[in-house]
């Protein structure tokens, strides 16, 4: 077809109507069954093309015999018009989550404790009353959720740690509260005694967490408070291989109580007191205030605080 016409606005110009016009004529490769398909007059659907072709400044089409076959133009539109679809598509699926509570997607983050010892089994409740909802579940440390929930990735966040060391531009809500305890190989010097001091965690060959787990920043706040130096010998970003280390005899550690209580029970590890600290750290929940929640979002947090109307 003829290109005519002045320079307008371009690609910019285009309808979607008339895309999706034109996406049918390249699909079925004739003017006249795609004018049949899409209840318009054949020359109503040449007006089309050719207002397409006047807009791009280029050829979209050309015939061959009784076909109509695409330019290498009209590929380049035939592809980016049909991402535009597919992004429309999105676009009505994610407003559709927003209105119903039964479907969309939920973003959450947790640190290692809550979501591998804790959330299974709330997932596992909730998904048994909202099971076309998707749950998108990260593990990371409290810093890196943190982080994520600043910059707007995430719905909810699960973070370790004491309240008053989190942004004051998040609203935060008590959770649960672990218990942090020192733990060794049941060959070790330290069974049999009834307790150990801070001070001799400072000497003692320690595996920790790495700086940004609510676990390891509690402990070194602790022990720096003491004046006691917090050097770990062998620094982890998994707490089953923290355990698999201390079951191997390569230190102690000082580890979250939710952790290890089946190799407590098993006798693969064993508990020591901790004389003069008490190491409590707070499980919270945290959010924007200004993130506009989907009502699958709204759904999950209602489970899991069934006395709040929404966050806040």
């Amino acid at each position: 077809m003829c290109v005519v016409g002045d320079m307008k606005d371009g690609i910019v110009s285009m309808n979607l109507q008339n895309l999706r016009v034109f996406l049918k004529v390249a699909e079925l490769e004739h003017i006249t069954r795609a004018a049949e398909e899409l209840h318009l007059t054949q020359p109503a659907v040449t007006k089309i093309i050719q207002s397409l072709e006047q807009e791009a400044h280029l050829e979209l089409v050309e015939r061959q015999g009784r076909r109509i076959v695409l330019t290498h133009a009209g590929r380049v539109l035939q592809s980016y018009a049909r991402r535009m679809f597919s992004l429309e598509r999105e676009m009505d699926d994610a407003l559709a989550a927003l209105r119903d509570v039964h479907r969309g997607e939920i973003k959450l983050a947790a640190n290692t404790t809550a979501g591998v010892y804790l959330l299974p089994s709330i997932v596992a409740r909730f998904r048994s009353l909202y099971p076309q909802i998707t749950l998108n579940i990260s593990i990371l440390n409290s810093q890196e959720i943190i982080e994520h929930i600043l910059d707007w990735s995430l719905d909810f966040g699960i973070v370790e740690g004491e309240v008053e060391h989190l942004p004051e531009s998040l609203n935060v809500r008590f959770f649960t509260r672990d218990t942090l305890i020192l733990v060794v190989p049941p060959n070790h010097p330290w069974c049999g005694r009834d307790q150990v001091s801070a001070a001799e965690l400072g000497d003692h060959t320690l595996v920790a967490r790495e700086p940004g787990s609510g676990v390891r920043d509690m402990l070194e706040r602790e022990l720096t408070c003491r004046d006691i130096a917090f050097k770990p010998l062998l620094t982890l970003t998994d707490n089953e291989a923290i355990k698999q280390m201390v079951m191997n005899g390569v230190g102690a550690a000082v580890v979250s109580f939710l952790t290890v209580q089946r190799e407590l029970a098993s006798g693969d590890l064993v508990q020591i007191p901790l004389a003069d600290m008490e190491l409590q750290p707070e499980l919270s929940f945290i959010q924007r205030p200004e993130k506009q929640l989907s009502r699958a979002a709204q759904a999950f947090f209602s489970f899991l605080f069934p006395l709040s109307a929404r966050p806040s």
